[in-house]
């Protein structure tokens, strides 16, 4: 027997596959049952005519450029088609004097209504709306600078060129000052519209989900994690001069790309290093490691062994496009590279190194092969074998493993959507040693919930225990933007508490895309990778 009775409104019967992801995942539920759909007699006013046709124009162009997966999402089809026939259609009036028929959504006894797609709340829907769920009636709002509506979700933050956008789950209230903010998440902006507006819906139902999870599995104590509000500038619908201003902005982008391939120009990776007894880095001062044409260097960890640093690193090859690791050291006043510690038929980056019980461990990024492998070094530095397998058939990616407190924490970034992109979510396991292959994920998975400070780009470990956080921060077509180090404050199975450090770009090289996307020290070394285009 399902514990909650869930309703969804909509704005009609006709629906984007995105929503019946959302009823789908409802009717998987052991805690949720979908009890009704919620249809208004009328949708929000349609667009223009000029409007309309240049922007289903748009729709058709952009549509041939997405995954099919996520041409499903924007495909409609009747919403009745998949549910049992037992669920009641409930048709409501939209003009609020009428609002009498709408006691038959109070008889259903529905512990909760979420508002999904093209309908807005209306403040006079808001009234009517009160008694009808003991839960109250949860809104997403696609966008943070858009309407509230999702007819054009993701559309502002590419035409403004956004790093980020940002998805909101609201508990309404009967005016607009009386809503509660429940959660938000941000993702990094896709270079184009559709693109753009399939991850807004993807994320919003994860974000949904996990509230309803949490709902589901509230335990006293658990703290979910803070939010830092953003609010960005509300704007109306766009209309036609919006669209031609759109294809002529994307078409310069495109061309700058082109371009750029053309000429056979590229974003190298290279690696800094400076000894310091400070984490923080005077990147003026640094040696710098260069990589050979054709390569990039990135993603360096430093391990000292008889005073001496190793740097295990990225090893990016353009032509086979794939990574390999490999080790340098510095000795002498010059780099000298040593080879190759790890070569495997997928790529590979993040070589995270650390030590238990006397034993020297590896955790690269094994992505391509939808797994977190430990590997342990039989012959330093350049032999590993395969130690075991910490989780399969996962897409995550730079991940890292310490000890705090009585547990041994996995964090890593773990995309849920298409595999595509990890620059959005931290995840976080805990286990009693890190070769274990049982992680039992953190009440408040994902910890950290925004493309500024989410993806894992290193870690600092003072003697003293003190875990410094290094994280990526990501801007609109531009992977690495900068780096900030995050303090981590408070770590239990049911807390999670970080300091913001202050972002950190490579301005320092005064070029044009400059990044700088990974941070480490270890032994009295820091090393840190930084690009530009070339």
């Amino acid at each position: 027997m399902k514990t909650y009775r869930v309703g969804l409104l909509l704005d009609g019967t006709d629906q984007p596959g995105w929503i019946h992801d959302m009823a789908e995942w409802l009717a998987r539920s052991q805690d949720y049952d979908l009890a009704a759909l919620l249809v208004m007699e009328k949708t929000v006013p349609e667009p223009r005519l000029g409007t309309k046709a240049l922007f289903g124009t748009l729709s058709r162009l952009e549509s041939r450029l997405l995954p099919a997966r996520q041409r499903q999402m924007l495909a409609c089809r009747d919403m009745r088609d998949g549910l049992p026939p037992s669920t009641p259609v409930l048709t409501l009036p939209d003009d609020p004097r009428d609002a009498g028929r709408d006691d038959g959504v109070a008889a259903l006894g529905l512990d909760l209504v979420l508002v999904l797609g093209a309908l807005p709340p209306l403040p006079p829907l808001r009234a009517r709306m009160a008694d009808w769920a003991r839960l109250g009636v949860w809104h997403v709002g696609y966008s943070d600078i858009a309407v509230a509506t999702s007819r054009y979700a993701g559309f502002w933050e590419v035409y403004q060129r956004e790093d980020h956008t940002t998805v909101k789950l609201w508990r309404l209230g009967a005016g607009e000052d009386e809503d509660t903010l429940l959660d938000q998440r941000s993702f990094n902006t896709e270079v184009f519209w559709l693109k753009n507006q399939t991850r807004a819906f993807s994320l919003g139902n994860f974000m949904v989900y996990d509230a309803l999870l949490a709902l589901a599995r509230a335990r006293p104590g658990v703290a979910p994690p803070g939010m830092q509000i953003l609010s960005g500038q509300r704007r109306d619908d766009p209309v036609e001069w919006d669209s031609a201003a759109y294809i002529a902005r994307q078409a310069w982008l495109m061309t700058d790309l082109i371009v750029r391939r053309v000429m056979g120009r590229n974003v190298r990776w290279r690696i800094g290093m400076f000894p310091s007894v400070r984490q923080q880095a005077v990147v003026s001062e640094a040696m710098v490691l260069q990589p050979p044409k054709g390569r990039f260097f990135a993603d360096p960890f430093v391990y000292t062994r008889d005073k001496n640093p190793y740097i295990f690193f990225e090893d990016y090859d353009f032509n086979s496009r794939k990574g390999t690791i490999s080790v340098a050291t510095y000795k002498d006043g010059a780099f000298r590279l040593l080879g190759t510690a790890l070569n495997l038929p997928y790529h590979l980056s993040f070589p995270y190194i650390f030590e238990y019980e006397g034993v020297t461990y590896m955790v690269p990024e094994t992505c391509g092969n939808r797994s977190i492998e430990l590997w342990k070094c039989t012959e330093f530095p350049l032999k590993w074998e395969l130690d075991m397998t910490l989780m399969t058939d996962v897409s995550a990616v730079d991940t890292i493993i310490f000890k705090r407190g009585e547990y041994w924490w996995l964090l890593t970034n773990i995309d849920r959507t298409d595999g595509q992109n990890h620059c959005d979510e931290l995840f976080a396991f805990f286990a009693d040693s890190p070769r274990s292959t049982q992680w039992t994920p953190h009440a408040c998975n994902p910890i950290v919930r925004n493309p500024m400070r989410a993806r894992n780009a290193g870690i600092v470990v003072s003697p003293a225990g003190e875990v410094i956080r290094c994280a990526q921060y990501q801007g609109f077509c531009h992977y690495g933007k900068g780096v900030s180090l995050n303090r981590i404050e408070e770590l239990s199975p049911s807390t999670y508490v970080e300091t913001d450090g202050e972002i950190h770009y490579a301005s320092f090289l005064r070029k044009r895309h400059a990044s700088m996307h990974h941070w480490h020290h270890q032994g009295g070394h820091t090393v840190f990778d930084f690009a530009y285009m070339e």
